[in-house]
């Protein structure tokens, strides 16, 4: 028996979510299909694979803004992290333009033994 296990982000913006995908060490395929390791295709808008292999479909609703993460491998091994990496990483991005618009800098950058990305920010006045 096989589990799905999706990860879901709003995204505003297309063009973070590819840079968020490059960000976390992966390749965008030519492919608008993902074959799950339980033998399902899913239709998605892109693939992404990393150097390990793990590939991730993302699908986009582009009423909702929405981005699902579908790993190919259905337990959410090695395709589970990289999209765990991919969501991190574009609100990662998007957080920093926020609060970057909102006159904040990025003081100190520091990255916990478990994949915790802790920012310290400073704002002068």
């Amino acid at each position: 028996m096989s589990q799905r296990a999706d990860i879901t982000v709003v995204v505003q913006g297309v063009g973070f979510l590819l840079q968020a995908i490059a960000e976390a060490g992966a390749e965008i395929l030519e492919r608008r299909r993902l074959r799950a390791s339980d033998g399902k295709v899913h239709e998605v808008d892109y693939v992404a694979r990393d150097a390990s292999g793990a590939e991730v479909g993302v699908q986009v609703d582009a009423r909702t803004e929405r981005a699902t993460f579908v790993p190919a491998d259905c337990e959410g091994g090695k395709g589970k992290a990289l999209a765990g990496r991919i969501a991190q990483r574009y609100a990662r991005s998007r957080v920093l333009e926020e609060l970057k618009r909102k006159g904040f800098e990025v003081a100190r950058e520091e990255k916990e033994r478990d994949g915790t990305v802790k920012l310290v920010l400073a704002r002068w006045r």
